[in-house]
């Protein structure tokens, strides 16, 4: 059964909020690696809410060859949808490319370490980007 572009939207938020929760309780509790991949995972869930209330129904991506889905369909609906529609600026995209680079895939690098005040000021991007998510989408 397909959901509604308005349950989309609710469950996409929701899960933002407890990856977002998550990510609070690993930075108070020292867990960096963890607390760095829940930021990002805020971060992107907070988008796809954006991009289900712009009208997106799936992330899905038309390629050349293929159909692009996930992570990279995600960037590509975001660039497309939002940025170039002037629905977001620009520097929410580069920051978001930023964070898919540093957090998410830093969390993989052998030998990466995170500093507690780095990952506080992506938290604290991370958070002002859902509550403007939220009050948007209400």
């Amino acid at each position: 059964m397909e959901k509604s572009s308005e349950d989309l939207v609710k469950w996409a938020i929701d899960k933002a909020e407890q990856y977002l929760k998550s990510a609070k309780d690993n930075l108070s509790n020292g867990r960096l690696y963890p607390s760095a991949e829940d930021i990002f995972r805020t971060i992107e869930t907070s988008l796809e809410a954006f991009l289900y209330y712009n009208g997106i129904k799936k992330l899905e991506y038309p390629g050349k060859k293929k159909r692009f889905t996930g992570r990279l369909a995600l960037q590509f609906l975001v660039r497309d949808t939002l940025v170039k529609r002037k629905i977001i600026k620009e520097e929410i995209y580069n920051r978001y490319l930023e964070l898919a680079t540093d957090l998410h895939s830093g969390c993989y690098e052998f030998g990466r370490y995170f500093k507690k005040d780095e990952l506080n000021k992506a938290f604290e991007f991370v958070e002002d980007f859902l509550l403007f998510v939220i009050t948007q989408t209400k």
